[in-house]
């Protein structure tokens, strides 16, 4: 009778891990990785002959909250014709708060943690902060604050031609 107990009791621990496990992996298909400045430049280097956007954000911040539609709108229209829009997280707890915050507010594009070097690569000094850069590879502009959906779609299509 003891055996089935412990049979029965290994069989429950090993179907409680497994779902234990299965939740992990699944919380970890929705993390965000950190990105330093050097990742950050392998990445525009591989998206070169592509207009990028590199946005610059906070959770809490409201300007931010509000460019985040825009960027998404952005993203659906143009992510097929040579655009890619980066998105680089600054929380302090951002592992915890930012990839249910991506969910909630249904963004599309990538979206990164800020790693070493990338505020003082940028010279970081307010949220938003998005900067554009062209077909080339080469930084076109620096928006510092709230910039609307128009005017970077009005940017992006000066751009692409």
């Amino acid at each position: 009778m003891t055996k089935r107990k412990i049979t029965y009791a290994g069989v429950t621990l090993t179907l409680i891990m497994s779902l234990f496990m299965a939740a992990v992996n699944l919380y970890a298909g929705d993390a965000v990785k950190k990105i330093t400045f050097s990742e950050l430049s392998a990445l525009l280097e591989s998206n070169r002959g592509k207009v990028v956007i590199v946005n610059l954000w906070a959770t809490w911040c409201p300007p931010c909250r509000k460019e985040i539609p825009g960027f998404i709108n952005l993203y659906n229209k143009y992510k097929d014709k040579g655009v890619e829009i980066i998105g680089i997280a600054f929380d302090e707890n951002g592992e915890a708060s930012v990839p249910p915050f991506i969910k909630n507010m249904g963004i599309n594009y990538p979206v990164y943690l800020e790693g070493k070097n990338v505020a003082q690569s940028y010279d970081l000094h307010a949220y938003p902060t998005t900067v554009i850069y062209d077909k080339n590879g080469k930084i076109v502009n620096k928006h510092v604050g709230y910039i609307s959906e128009k005017e970077f779609d009005d940017e992006i299509s000066a751009l692409l031609k």
